[in-house]
């Protein structure tokens, strides 16, 4: 074989790596694309596999739970870490009061949508055991947001914090009115998100023109299709985001 007709490996691949309190996930970019993601439960971090590692050049890594980073970094020698902190440069303003006390995943969803629509006004609704409303400006500032519960916080709330009422989970169907008390709690509850999040959108449209709504986190596809407003889907925004800051650290 002409060795001149193999094709080589570009070792320009980044790693990103997302450590939550109880799962982590991992996104493999080549450019701004993801050629592979996954999840694994904390518990099963010890012997990690992924394809393309041969082909990875540098990572990032944004943890918010207890294990150390040594523990992940270890497993991969030929890799260049960014450890993501509230000190690491990024491509946006913070205008938060107490940016020490910012979670580092608003930072990241904000960077996200930053890196796809950079001269507009964005409002980045964050769907996951918390529900975060956050506003990043023209500018690029991140001038703040709001902090709710998430649609299955506010199931499991329902159920632990009274005598008699059951444990439930989403439906696909919903209607105005419930006919027994399981739909009186899914509908309360996911119409009740759809009321709220339609409401903070509605409240900054009058507010601001050129606004571009972002939709992510793990239940963004399930009230995609839900919210009257126009909105832009992107489960991925986080990792887009922790990408982008990559990027940034490297230019």
């Amino acid at each position: 074989m002409n060795p001149k007709n193999l094709t080589l490996p570009r070792f320009t691949m980044k790693l990103i790596i997302d450590i939550g309190n109880s799962r982590t996930k991992f996104f493999v970019f080549d450019e701004k694309n993801i050629v592979y993601s996954t999840i694994i439960d904390n518990s099963q971090l010890e012997n990690i596999y992924l394809p393309y590692v041969h082909c990875i050049d540098s990572g990032i890594i944004c943890n918010v739970s207890n294990i150390e980073n040594a523990n992940i970094i270890n497993q991969f020698h030929s890799v260049r870490f960014t450890i993501f902190t509230h000190e690491t440069p990024i491509p946006i303003q913070i205008r938060y009061k107490t940016p020490q006390t910012l979670g580092l995943d608003r930072i990241a969803a904000a960077v996200g949508a930053t890196s796809i629509s950079s001269n507009t006004n964005k409002l980045v609704i964050d769907l996951g055991t918390a529900i975060t409303i956050d506003f990043v400006n023209k500018d690029n500032e991140f001038v703040g947001g709001n902090i709710s519960l998430g649609m299955h916080s506010r199931f499991r709330a329902l159920h632990e914090f009274t005598g008699k009422l059951p444990l439930c989970s989403a439906q696909e169907s919903t209607k105005l009115t419930g006919q027994d008390t399981f739909e009186a709690i899914q509908n309360g509850v996911i119409l009740g998100i759809c009321h709220e999040l339609d409401g903070y959108i509605d409240s900054y449209l009058h507010q601001y023109q050129n606004l571009i709504t972002f939709l992510t986190g793990g239940d963004c596809l399930f009230f995609e299709k839900r919210l009257k407003n126009h909105i832009f889907a992107q489960q991925n925004l986080v990792a887009l985001g922790l990408y982008t800051i990559l990027t940034y650290n490297e230019e």
